[in-house]
């Protein structure tokens, strides 16, 4: 514990050291910087980075997607992200790039592998926010501070090879430094970091469904060498004494009676029966209620005539202790992956197959149990589209990547059972990008402008 808290503490001096390139200011002799310190320090740094831009994206995210809703403030509005921008551009991509040269120096390919895995997860977050993002021309400091905007196609392509050269590096026989206790994820498991790079090919490859070329068989061939148990989830466990982030922005808040957030309805009635027709047993751990009136309702404050909420995303809930996970991706999540691809390539036995054991894994990542006779039921049992995209949104709360599904589907109910875009303040569509933030207004003025979308104009990954 001693260990992970002086590395996240040590992680935002990084954060000035390693930015001031980017940012082109003089150095201060005060700071650390990245280039004083070695690849075993800067893993755990960027780890948590990454882990707190998930946090970062999935706080605005689960608006869009109605896992949360705003206990006063209605439906959401556009919003930036600037917290997630500022932190992968001038933390995490930044610390990346001198973990990779600084690995490749020493040999220690394993570091480099890890470090390309998380460049990939980073640049995903970054395209999948808003789309075109400087990247080819970008961290190169003061020789070029207004680097272009990549095209989403191109981020897409380098993000999968990427991927591939991280394969490449962990299944090498020459590797100086093994990976330790600095690694917070699977404290030096090479091979589940393996599995890991190949679910995430099959994550990127599916959220490009909508265009030509869709090969499902690839998807299913990458799922297939992926996460095998929940105990290859992509996640960071925080010490109490840090804290998750959605404890302190969310949970912490409410033991102080602060009500910003909650679960929004249309989360809550795909467990408490109303979509589905049956209690989810999760729902005793994901909500707790904050009266005795009957039933479990979410949050609609967009909607007047809405049932008035009952239930908190309180300490006691399964993501929202201190000490909970933040997952980035589960094994879960690449069943229901498999799934939905086993269903475009027609392999009906395959669906039904990874569908169950993608709701028994989440049953038993928050319950410690398959849920009883809960997959047994008439309703849920039988592998469809929407039974696995709504399911999937169940297991997926507060992740970013749900935000990606309703995109990719068009937030249809066909897909997402019983899923209502409102009408509200004259706005019909559902948010589709986060907006740039305001500081590339200033810092990158001609590439900002020229880059400029509407927030629900479709990103180009999920157009037909």
């Amino acid at each position: 514990m001693k260990i992970l808290k002086y590395s996240i503490y040590l992680s935002f001096l990084l954060v000035l050291g390693g930015c001031s390139g980017f940012l082109d200011v003089n150095s201060d002799p005060t700071r650390v910087s990245v280039d004083e310190v070695g690849v075993d320090v800067l893993l755990p740094t960027v780890i948590e980075g990454t882990s707190s831009a998930h946090f970062s994206e999935g706080y605005y995210a689960s608006r869009v997607t109605h896992h949360l809703d705003g206990v006063s403030s209605g439906y959401y509005e556009k919003f930036t992200m600037s917290g997630a921008w500022s932190t992968i551009y001038l933390k995490n991509l930044n610390n990346l790039e001198v973990l990779i040269d600084k690995a490749k120096e020493e040999g220690s390919v394993y570091y480099a592998g890890v470090a390309k895995i998380l460049k990939a997860v980073n640049l995903g977050l970054l395209t999948d926010s808003w789309e075109d993002i400087p990247y080819s021309e970008a961290l190169q400091g003061s020789n070029n501070v207004t680097p272009k905007y990549d095209k989403q196609e191109a981020i897409y392509s380098a993000i999968q090879s990427i991927l591939d050269e991280a394969i490449t590096d962990l299944s090498s026989n020459d590797n100086f430094r093994d990976l330790g206790k600095d690694d917070f994820i699977y404290g030096g498991d090479v091979a589940k970091w393996t599995r890991l790079a190949h679910s995430l090919k099959a994550r990127f490859m599916v959220h490009l469904s909508n265009k030509s070329g869709m090969d499902w068989n690839a998807v299913l061939n990458e799922t297939s060498k992926g996460l095998s148990s929940n105990d290859d989830d992509f996640q960071l466990i925080y010490p109490a004494e840090i804290a998750n982030p959605w404890y302190k922005s969310i949970s912490k808040k409410i033991t102080e009676s602060i009500y910003t957030l909650t679960y929004g309805a249309y989360f809550v009635d795909n467990l408490n029966g109303v979509n589905f027709g049956v209690l989810d047993p999760r729902i005793l751990a994901l909500v707790e209620k904050s009266d005795t009136t009957p039933g479990y309702h979410g949050n609609a404050g967009y909607d007047e005539e809405a049932v008035p909420y009952n239930v908190l995303p309180t300490i006691n809930t399964f993501y929202m202790k201190p000490e909970s996970p933040l997952v980035m991706m589960s094994y879960s999540e690449l069943k229901f992956i498999e799934a939905e691809a086993a269903i475009k390539a027609g392999n009906v036995d395959l669906a039904q197959t990874a569908y169950e054991e993608a709701v028994s894994a989440n049953m038993q990542k928050i319950l410690g149990n398959d849920g009883g006779t809960y997959l047994e039921d008439a309703g849920i049992s039988t592998v469809n589209l929407q039974n696995v995209m709504t399911q999937k949104h169940v297991a997926l709360v507060f992740s970013p990547e749900a935000w990606n599904d309703m995109r990719r589907y068009d937030f249809n109910s066909d897909v997402f059972k019983n899923f209502v875009v409102p009408e509200y303040n004259g706005r019909t569509e559902p948010g589709q990008r986060a907006v740039y933030p305001s500081t590339e207004s200033s810092r990158n003025k001609a590439n900002y402008e020229a880059n400029l979308k509407e927030f629900t104009e479709k990103m180009w990954k999920d157009k037909n």
